[in-house]
This record gives structure tokens, C-alpha cells and sequence, in this order.
């Protein structure tokens, strides 16, 4: 129904901003890290998720289509809310987080307030396999310790995280394409996943 809002920012909190938007102030719930990006008097455009209860209707804001997407991989994850899923995506930045869950650290997911040990297995056990190649493509080193390069990747990986992160296939194909020539067939992998999904909006 909403896919992004843009205007000034009229006041932020600790996890939330207000964007005044044609005339009206849209309350917004957002990642503390953005929250405090955010500048009050700056036009910003901030992607936004509609959450719909039968007693309200509730905004989050996301600075990219990263964070949003996985914001809603968290949210099919039995016993995590919208609401929670911004307490942990407030806590752990999107990298250390979806490293985290993949790597089953346990740790470091209850850490977050509110995060008990069966929520965290939940987290582990429903989005583990989804968010690996995810992770790997994020943080995949060589051996002499720089990032490796889409090049150096199973061609379709690129595709399969894009798929995996909800878009459709033949979408993804083309995003993929479209971003390897547009960075090059060296760059790296996460630069392509961000130019792909910017396409893939």
C-alpha cells in the first residue's frame, strides 16, 4: 500500500521519527541507527512497512531496502513483532546481525533486550538457511583478507539472494544483469546486491 515517504523531518526519538509529509506528520518506527542519522529539518525519503492489527495501523521507516527486507524476514519469524524486530534491528547492525543467525550465536542474540534463549533458537532455526548466502556475499574474505568479488562467486548466487530476499525470480535475474554491468563484473559482491535491489524496488 506504502512503499516510501519523503519530507522533512519534524522530530525523532530514540526510535522513532516523525516525517511531515503533504501536510501531515506520519509517525514513523524506526532502527535506533537511523534515528540518529536523522537530522530534524532534513528532507529525507524513508522506505516504509505497513503493519496492520485490528486496532491500529502502524509505520516503520527504513533507510534502504536492506534493512526493510530484512525487517520482514524477522517478522515471519513465530513470536517476533514488528515491534521486536526493530528492538533487535536497533541492538545488531544488519551485518552483525544476519551473521549472527546464521552462525547460530546464541550469545549474542539474547544479548538484545527482550530476546529470550527459545525466540533466539526460533530466529536460528526459521532464517539460518534463508540469510546464509546473504551473509557470505556481505562478508566473504580471500585468503588475503580482501573482500571477494562477485567474479569469484558462483554466478547464480547473486540471483539466489535476491530470490531468497523476496524478489521474483525473473526480476532477480535481471536486476543481477543489469547491476554487473552497470559495477562491473569485479565489484563487490555487496555493492551489486545494493545496486540490485535499488533495481528491484
Amino acid at each position: 500500500m506504502y512503499d516510501f515517504l519523503r519530507g522533512r523531518v519534524a522530530s525523532t526519538g530514540p526510535s522513532h521519527a516523525v516525517l511531515e509529509a503533504g501536510g501531515v506528520g506520519w509517525h514513523l518506527h524506526v532502527p535506533a541507527g537511523l534515528a540518529l542519522k536523522l537530522r530534524v529539518g532534513e528532507e529525507r525519503k524513508l522506505l516504509v512497512h505497513l503493519a496492520v492489527t485490528e486496532s491500529a495501523l502502524t509505520l516503520y521507516g527504513f533507510d534502504n531496502e536492506l534493512e526493510r527486507r530484512l525487517f520482514r524476514r524477522l517478522i515471519q519469524v513465530s513470536g517476533v513483532g514488528p515491534l521486536r524486530a526493530i528492538e533487535v534491528m536497533s541492538a545488531l547492525p544488519t551485518e552483525a546481525l544476519v551473521r549472527a543467525i546464521v552462525d547460530g550465536d546464541l550469545e549474542r542474540l539474547t544479548s538484545v533486550r527482550g530476546v529470550g534463549r527459545k525466540t533466539a533458537e526460533r530466529l536460528v532455526v526459521e532464517l539460518r538457511d534463508r540469510l546464509r548466502e546473504w551473509a557470505a556475499g556481505a562478508s566473504m574474505e580471500n585468503g588475503d583478507g580482501r573482500a571477494a568479488s562477485a567474479g569469484e562467486l558462483p554466478e547464480d548466487d547473486l540471483v539466489r539472494v535476491l530470490v531468497d530476499l523476496g524478489a521474483p525470480r525473473a526480476a532477480a535475474i535481471r536486476a543481477a544483469e543489469l547491476a554487473r554491468t552497470a559495477l562491473g563484473a569485479d565489484a563487490d559482491f555487496q555493492d551489486l546486491l545494493r545496486h540490485a535491489l535499488k533495481l528491484n524496488r
